[in-house]
């Protein structure tokens, strides 16, 4: 059997991927809801990195302050260390999570953030449908 230079190439691409994963530079994360469509759609697998820095039009992770859940969406605003966030989809997120509920007026504190969604210029890196594996494990446990 005689590989294509493509299949060589998403071969080094896992492979990237799961070094990567296992060395703790990069950690993934499992999209559940339709928040963020188009940019996720509901049971993606994306990456993340710890945050260096954070500005406004990032995508992160973040640790509910009032749920027992971690929420992936963009930030919208920063204040004093507090990053006020909001779903990109205006259908589900029509105002920032600070106004809904989902996170204190002020935003969220710096120290609930967990990581920065790997983005390449404009675009988001993640892998369609991969997520639910995640998903179907944590619903089972």
């Amino acid at each position: 059997m005689k590989m294509n230079k493509s299949d060589i190439i998403i071969i080094l691409f896992i492979a990237l991927i799961y070094i990567l994963m296992f060395s703790n530079i990069v950690q993934s994360a499992s999209v559940e809801g339709v928040s963020m469509y188009p940019v996720f759609q509901n049971g993606a697998l994306t990456f993340y990195v710890k945050p260096i820095s954070i500005n406004v039009g990032n995508v992160i992770i973040y640790k509910s302050p009032y749920f027992n859940n971690y929420v992936i969406h963009r930030v919208i605003a920063t204040d004093n260390g507090y990053y006020i966030t909001q779903g990109v989809d205006k259908i589900t997120n029509p105002i920032p999570d600070n106004r809904i509920g989902l996170e204190p007026a002020s935003g969220i504190p710096k120290n609930l953030v967990v990581g920065k969604i790997i983005e390449f210029g404009n675009f988001t890196f993640s892998i369609p449908y991969l997520g639910y594996i995640s998903i179907l494990f944590s619903s089972i446990i």
